[in-house]
């Protein structure tokens, strides 16, 4: 057990984020777009390894791209990362209005389409743009939505947020937790919602994604071809003051399914890194550029400070 100071430093910090948070999202919109863009960027200055990891990240992705072009891209990313932050804050005010502000190119429609095959429908996607809107706007469409969450390290900011899926109609869960409410979902012909770009470090195969070999988790795919359940590329990014989907021919698994088990979870997850190559190279600025994706990106930037 920790000792009493530290329990109570912990619990006053964890406090003080969720005060914050709350702060936060009650601004308008304007201001607190304005507020969390500022401060993205900020941030962008002050954590050194984080920025050299986008740049490391930047120069593997977009080689030809020159130094002025990729800096002035990264800042671009770093005021866009903050606006959505606010826009995933206010994830109550988006279903209150409707989602009236979010354009969809015919992604809900595709995925009914899939779901009317009777195996259920996963919705693969990244960081990109408001992905926290994405899933909101799904579930309110569909009538639902699992989704594969990472966990926040301060477990009541945790709770607080999921709390806030469970609002927006998502079921949140962990990806390092028991995956029977996936199989589940899909067996009731529900959709599973799953980000798939970054280094989880949770059984992992090393795929190819933009080019270059990257810990990609092996889970999705086992999943996929377990269930024989089709694959939905999606993403969403700012369009005006809203934003808008967009999506991807669907994926296939099943037609995989008498090839070797191991070639067969490779082969999936090079289409789902293309696909998300794809969606990424379509909006770059929306793009979380600041993840360790790939090892020689984290061996680059370990203890620079450029």
């Amino acid at each position: 057990m920790l000792p009493t100071h530290r329990r109570l430093r912990r619990a006053f910090y964890h406090g003080l984020a969720r005060a914050v948070l709350e702060a936060v999202r009650r601004l308008p919109p304007p201001a607190g777009r304005g507020l969390c863009r500022g401060l993205a960027r900020a941030a962008l200055a002050w954590r050194p390894r984080e920025r050299a990891v986008a740049r490391a990240n930047l120069g593997l992705v977009f080689p030809d791209l020159a130094r002025p072009g990729r800096e002035a891209l990264l800042r671009r990313a770093a005021g866009a990362l903050g606006e959505n932050a606010y826009d995933a804050l206010n994830l109550d005010r988006w279903r209150a209005s409707g989602y009236r502000e979010v354009e969809d190119d015919g992604t809900v429609a595709a995925l009914r389409g899939l779901l009317a095959e009777g195996r259920g429908a996963l919705v693969l996607t990244g960081h990109f743009g408001c992905w926290e809107l994405l899933g909101g706007y799904l579930a309110d469409r569909l009538g639902g939505l699992t989704v594969v969450t990472g966990t926040i390290r301060n477990p009541p900011v945790d709770r607080l947020v999921n709390g806030w899926r469970r609002r927006a109609g998502m079921t949140p869960v962990p990806r390092d937790g028991d995956q029977r409410p996936l199989l589940r979902a899909l067996r009731a012909g529900g959709a599973v919602a799953v980000l798939l770009d970054q280094n989880t470090r949770v059984g992992n195969r090393d795929v190819p994604f933009c080019g270059v070999a990257a810990p990609t988790p092996a889970g999705f795919a086992k999943l996929a071809l377990r269930t024989g359940t089709p694959i939905l590329p999606v993403a969403i990014g700012r369009r005006g003051r809203g934003h808008a989907l967009t999506h991807l021919p669907p994926l296939r698994p099943r037609d995989r399914a008498a090839t070797d088990a191991v070639d067969a979870v490779d082969d999936l997850l090079r289409e789902a890194n293309a696909a998300l190559e794809t969606l990424l190279r379509r909006n770059p600025p929306e793009w979380v550029w600041f993840h360790r994706r790939w090892p020689g990106v984290a061996a680059l930037s370990n203890g620079r400070r450029s």
